[in-house]
């Protein structure tokens, strides 16, 4: 079964503008997507039809005193045939090949993603919201259906507020994929620290089932709540995601004799 585009979400993330990734990975995307826009060529004629027709045409000429048709008419066919399923299969090839280089560039160039691409996008979708939330909290009201009396100033701010809470789960899906493609924190299991650094601070309770206070709020809720509250939100590599459990660990003495 021909393979389809590795992570495609990852690219559909870049395409939207919410971050960049490295010109080379996108090169081979392009080139994935290049190989599998080519047409596929058109079957040609099935070899059992040739003979029939052939034998139509015989019969036709041997009645009208004409001279037969070619008869190597059907091994033509038949190597048409075979050329023609050759070529399906080297496209299937190619489209596969193609995939692979993907892949192998996604995990060639995952920890530059990381660092040099999503990281920033996130830290400044972060620093844009916090000063936009800031100009709501000055206004004094942060929900949308209370600002539709608000300066323009204001409204601004809260569009730029909806805007950049779509961007955000879009970049932390992007880090989840790489995640998924072996760039995750087996410290972390639970994907504790993979978006707010002070997680603990915010909600010290040990008790596995108790929720956080952010727990069920829209992403633009969400967002505002940290941006009230300090939260510290952030895209971690591994090792700085593994830094902020052991953090926790060192203050938690059952963990730290557990040796977690």
């Amino acid at each position: 079964m021909t393979q389809g585009l590795p992570y495609p979400n990852l690219f559909d993330g870049c395409d939207a503008g919410a971050y960049t990734l490295p010109d080379q990975l996108l090169k081979l995307r392009d080139t994935y997507r290049a190989i599998e826009a080519q047409p596929y060529p058109d079957p040609p004629e099935n070899p059992w039809d040739v003979i029939a027709r052939l034998a139509e045409e015989t019969v036709d000429a041997v009645q009208d005193g004409k001279p037969l048709p070619d008869p190597t008419q059907i091994e033509q066919a038949r190597t048409a045939e075979r050329v023609h399923e050759d070529v399906l299969t080297m496209m299937s090839g190619c489209l596969d090949l193609a995939a692979k280089r993907v892949r192998a560039g996604i995990q060639a160039y995952g920890a530059a993603i990381i660092t040099d691409h999503l990281k920033p996008a996130h830290d400044k979708l972060w620093a844009d919201f916090k000063a936009a939330w800031h100009t709501l909290q000055e206004y004094g009201q942060t929900e949308p259906r209370h600002l539709l009396a608000a300066p323009p100033k204001v409204r601004k701010a809260s569009d730029t507020c909806d805007q950049l809470a779509a961007q955000y789960p879009v970049i932390h899906e992007a880090r989840s994929i790489l995640a998924r493609a072996g760039f995750n924190c087996p410290d972390d299991p639970t994907g504790k620290y993979a978006a707010i650094r002070n997680y603990h601070q915010l909600a010290p309770s040990r008790l596995a089932m108790a929720r956080p206070p952010w727990s069920g709020l829209s992403t633009r809720q969400f967002l505002g709540w940290h941006a009230t509250n300090g939260g510290q939100l952030w895209l971690p590599t591994p090792d700085e995601q593994k830094d902020a459990v052991w953090a926790e660990a060192d203050t938690n003495p059952v963990k730290r004799a557990a040796g977690f």
